[in-house]
């Protein structure tokens, strides 16, 4: 910008010192000053109105509105993005204006319609991410129809627990997830609309690690694929025949009933060990040593001693969802729990044999917050109930004995009934 500011009309030697002289030369300079200062002031609230301000200039609001002005070649440090919180109760239609906050966020608490305004103008791209998190794991949004829904194409079909709900693309919570991140995007003032997901990933590479029990949590829907929580292969240091037991470093990531081969040198002439057979876990002796059987209950494998080191491969299995989450949970208060295996509820109303369980809250006992367990067996009239840590062709396995305790703050259980198995597994085998 060059400045139109011009003082060559004004005489700088008038009036002459010791001189009488006409008054015309002091309104000339007057009439150029004036005029140049119109100038001046028209130049200067041409800037205040078009230029970037750390601050708001007295008697005016900062207003750093670009309006669309390009920007270029350009260092930036310290660049932070813009938020706006859309509110804590998030439900029926939630309108987005884009040119609000680059972030925005909210807390579902219903199901919602998302709709946005105020993208910016075509043939420049406009984004807006938003931060959702659901208070009610049932909640769905559903986007709108501007939402690109092309396989591949930055389209909502790929989107995580996507479905279309009579033709509007709509999202549920995923199993065990609070906050769903996703980008929004749009080259033409928001006609198209392309959709990115942050803090999770698309259905093609939705395989997560999770225990998964048989009938599913809510937000599972069919073809979600996860691989289960392994237990690493353990190094066998030796056999004793004197109480058949295995030996090994540790055995605190091991559990009755579990499955487990063993590769390697077993020794088999001396151990009564085979490479490659599927044994199970028959009961865990103490911090270095365990037994194992060669059928799922049965009693221990008669083990020789030996001293050959060899590994055990604890089972591991890919799971398949086929259908979507449709079971009824129900939640209980756990008060007690004893040397016997027996765990004291308020009550077991609609709980059921071989039905997965959860425990949360402040666990006691030996019980484990978040990890599936299985009913074995249900005494209603004492409000007891046992669990196993595995299932096998729809029974319960062994059941579990915890310490004598007593809960010192809110524990519950949830149970998983009424509802149909969705998953499938695949036990992965080492070679």
């Amino acid at each position: 910008m060059t400045s139109q500011i011009n003082t060559n009309g004004i005489n700088v030697n008038y009036p002459v010192p010791g001189q009488n002289q006409s008054s015309q030369g002091f309104r000339d300079n007057f009439s150029q000053i004036s005029g140049q200062l119109t100038v001046a002031g028209n130049e200067i609230t041409d800037l205040q109105n078009k230029v970037i301000l750390k601050a708001a200039l007295n008697n005016s609001n900062l207003n750093n509105d670009m309006a669309n002005a390009l920007l270029s070649n350009v260092s930036t440090s310290g660049f932070r993005s813009t938020t706006y919180n859309l509110g804590n109760a998030l439900a029926g239609t939630v309108l987005v204006d884009v040119n609000r906050a680059d972030v925005q966020y909210g807390s579902i608490t219903g199901n919602v319609t998302i709709q946005f305004s105020n993208w910016s103008p075509t043939n420049t791209e406009s984004n807006v991410v938003l931060r959702l998190t659901y208070a009610n794991s049932n909640a769905y949004v559903s986007l709108p129809n501007s939402c690109v829904n092309s396989n591949n194409d930055f389209g909502v079909t790929i989107l995580e627990n996507y479905a279309n709900v009579n033709g509007t693309a709509t999202l549920s919570a995923p199993s065990n997830v609070n906050i769903t991140t996703l980008k929004f995007s749009s080259l033409d003032c928001g006609n198209t609309v392309t959709v990115e997901p942050v803090n999770r990933p698309y259905q093609s590479t939705q395989v997560i690690t999770r225990q998964v029990p048989p009938t599913g949590l809510p937000g599972d829907v069919a073809g979600d694929i996860a691989v289960g929580t392994t237990v690493p292969q353990i190094l066998v240091t030796s056999t004793i025949d004197s109480g058949n037991y295995v030996i090994t470093a540790n055995t605190a990531a091991l559990s009755v009933d579990l499955p487990i081969i063993f590769t390697g040198n077993t020794d088999q002439s001396n151990s009564n060990i085979v490479s490659g057979t599927t044994y199970y876990i028959s009961n865990i002796a103490n911090a270095t040593a365990f037994t194992i059987s060669s059928t799922l209950g049965g009693s221990s494998v008669n083990v020789g001693t030996t001293s050959n080191d060899f590994n055990g491969n604890p089972a591991s299995y890919v799971y398949i969802c086929t259908n979507n989450y449709n079971s009824n949970s129900y939640s209980k208060s756990v008060t007690n729990t004893n040397v016997s295996g027996n765990i004291t509820v308020n009550n077991t109303a609609n709980l059921v044999v071989n039905a997965p369980v959860i425990f949360g809250g402040n666990v006691f006992g030996g019980l484990q917050a978040n990890v599936v367990y299985y009913l074995k067996s249900i005494d209603s009239g004492a409000g007891n109930i046992k669990i196993s840590s595995s299932r096998t062709n729809g029974l319960a396995g062994t059941a579990l004995t915890f310490t004598t305790a007593v809960a010192s703050a809110a524990c519950t259980l949830t149970g998983y009934v009424e509802g149909s198995d969705i998953w499938k597994r695949v036990e992965v085998k080492p070679w």
